[in-house]
């Protein structure tokens, strides 16, 4: 017969890391929804380059043009 585990003393989760936190809000200046909101009445979709050179105009990071582009697009549908 093999040998039994020893069985664990204490609550299930005790060892788990605690949750990341959440990233605040981002902020958007009236400027930059502005231009955003210009762009996508034009082009509901960016290619790679197109949102790079967007992000770098707006000062903001190309993850964030990304981001409000898919929420945007949420919102319109």
């Amino acid at each position: 017969m093999p040998p039994v585990p020893p069985r664990r003393i204490g609550h299930p989760y005790q060892n788990r890391t605690p949750p990341k936190r959440k990233k605040p809000r981002t902020s958007f200046t009236r400027m930059q929804i502005c231009e955003l909101e210009k762009r996508f009445h034009k082009q509901k979709y960016l290619a790679s380059a197109e949102r790079a050179a967007l992000a770098k105009q707006l000062k903001m990071t190309d993850a964030q043009v990304k981001t409000w582009f898919q929420n945007r697009r949420t919102k319109w549908r």
